[in-house]
């Protein structure tokens, strides 16, 4: 008798909204910030990035919707749930503050910066496959405290730090859906109207709020169905082949937050298989990989990646609907321009508060889950990321008062008991040396020293070739720890920087050379 499979369930409703709301939410944010943070022309965020990020998505979720599909046809079973996937906030994050912020503000070349992103993101996708591979292995070498504490320490800088910073920078109408969360979600609160999500309702509130007090206006609302359209995915090759000339100061950000992105993958796929959904490891961490390259060939510059909690969504009794419906939601929302009529009907600010609770869920998960010994561990890791987002500040803010880093001199830092060569230091390859530094004392604390001694040689060895405390990957990296700013080269104009950043390389010049190498 020919098996069936019935995909949607009696969850799938559910999951669909909470999933899509959880997923696009950062997409609201991530093209909020890019547009009024960075300053980011429309054409390039609403016409090349969000369409190809509509494309990955759509295609993830297709593919989770044929393994579920496929599992059950194999075992003649009702009860499978797909995998929830999108784009991983620490990944969105490190990619916006990390690699596409500090291009574009060093050099003004918005173009340029979106190049960069989308060379980082083929090359986190590659990484991201070479996990289905490693990812086993890496498990067995990297103690896992080491590995919790990072993107621990991650998330909860680059998600909760600066989601409350925007939060409180607009308080009249982002601080009250900030405090429903942290109520309701952090603080486990006995919920009253369980049916109605907290996360939804405080979006929706903070929107009313913002429009009652003249933050969102009529007249920018109906502006922005003027950007209403067809916007097909635009084939990026060539914008790769540029950016990639300029990757390498990037590869002790990518590295790292890539490994972390394929064991989140990997530990999706223990956690559905836990609950009974046992998906073919090394296949779906590839697929995973090649949504990621995928979008990046088509003007998505953010990895993908599968999110946690499918055990929750399995016992809503969802089965594989919602990654239909969530495959169709972004094609037609990000193809169309409705992102932008979006933005104008919710504040940026307001959507930020549900990446402050991710920030902080992830942090209070691995203390939870970690044995009292690692606690060390984790604070540990946090040191060096945290020092990359002082670093990150100070940037901008001497920037914003028309100057550089370079053209201040660390005794006029130092007036102001400003460190900045010893923040430039740990800032530059924060989130590798979080890695190797935590691993180091996961080792120690477990007296297991030879293993221990390997990590500090991976730490000596990554100093040497300028994957971390420099500001590009070379061999003996000069000491100059004020020229690392933003883990680019240099001073001087912007004009100049763009001229060390990417060469042309055209006529007498010569071929590009690579950042760093000149």
């Amino acid at each position: 008798m020919q098996f069936k499979y019935r995909w949607w369930g009696k969850g799938d409703l559910d999951a669909s909204i909470g999933i899509f709301f959880d997923g696009f939410s950062k997409i609201l944010s991530a093209t909020g910030i890019m547009l009024l943070v960075f300053g980011m022309p429309a054409d390039i965020v609403l016409g090349k990035i969000v369409p190809g990020v509509g494309l990955a998505i759509f295609a993830g979720n297709l593919w989770y919707f044929y393994e579920a599909w496929a599992l059950a046809r194999q075992e003649r079973r009702q009860d499978v749930t797909a995998q929830p996937f999108g784009i991983g906030a620490s990944q969105l994050t490190g990619w916006l503050y990390l690699i596409m912020g500090p291009v574009y503000w060093q050099t003004g070349d918005a173009e340029l910066a979106f190049q960069v992103g989308l060379a980082a993101s083929l090359i986190g996708g590659m990484i991201e496959v070479l996990g289905g591979f490693i990812g086993r292995w890496i498990v067995k070498v990297v103690p896992h405290s080491a590995l919790m504490g990072n993107m621990a320490s991650s998330a909860l800088v680059w998600l909760s730090f600066v989601g409350i910073a925007m939060v409180f920078d607009k308080p009249v109408y982002a601080l009250l859906p900030f405090c429903m969360v942290i109520i309701d979600y952090l603080g486990k609160a006995d919920r009253r109207f369980q049916k109605l999500p907290t996360g939804v309702i405080a979006v929706v509130l903070g929107a009313v709020i913002a429009w009652s007090c003249g933050y969102l206006t009529w007249d920018n609302f109906t502006a922005s169905f003027q950007d209403l359209g067809f916007y097909p995915p635009t084939f990026c090759g060539g914008d790769i082949l540029q950016g990639i000339r300029g990757i390498v100061p990037f590869l002790p950000v990518i590295i790292p937050l890539q490994i972390n992105n394929f064991l989140s993958t990997l530990q999706g796929i223990e956690a559905a298989k836990a609950v009974g959904d046992s998906y073919p490891e090394r296949r779906s961490m590839v697929m995973d990989g090649c949504s990621t390259m995928l979008g990046s060939l088509f003007g998505n510059p953010f990895p993908t990646t599968v999110y946690f909690g499918h055990p929750g969504w399995k016992e809503l009794g969802a089965r594989a609907g919602f990654s239909l419906v969530n495959a169709g939601a972004y094609l037609l929302i990000c193809m169309t321009g409705l992102t932008g009529v979006l933005m104008a009907l919710i504040p940026t600010e307001a959507v930020m508060v549900l990446l402050v609770f991710v920030g902080f869920s992830v942090t209070a998960a691995t203390f939870q889950e970690l044995d009292k010994k690692y606690v060390n561990v984790v604070l540990l890791s946090l040191v060096p990321i945290l020092f990359q987002y002082i670093q990150t500040q100070i940037s901008s803010s001497v920037q914003a008062a028309g100057t550089t880093v370079d053209a201040l001199t660390a005794a006029q830092f130092a007036e102001y008991s400003v460190p900045i060569d010893g923040i430039n230091w740990l800032g530059n390859g924060a989130f590798l040396s979080s890695l190797l530094l935590a691993g180091l004392l996961a080792y120690v604390v477990d007296k297991k020293y030879f293993r221990a001694a390997a990590f500090a040689g991976a730490l000596a060895f990554s100093s040497f070739i300028g994957m971390i405390h420099a500001p590009t990957v070379a061999l003996f990296p000069p000491p100059g720890g004020r020229a690392l700013r933003r883990g680019l080269p240099g001073g001087g104009s912007l004009a100049a920087a763009k001229g060390r950043l990417f060469r042309q390389g055209e006529g007498e010049d010569g071929p590009p050379a690579p950042l760093g190498q000149e």
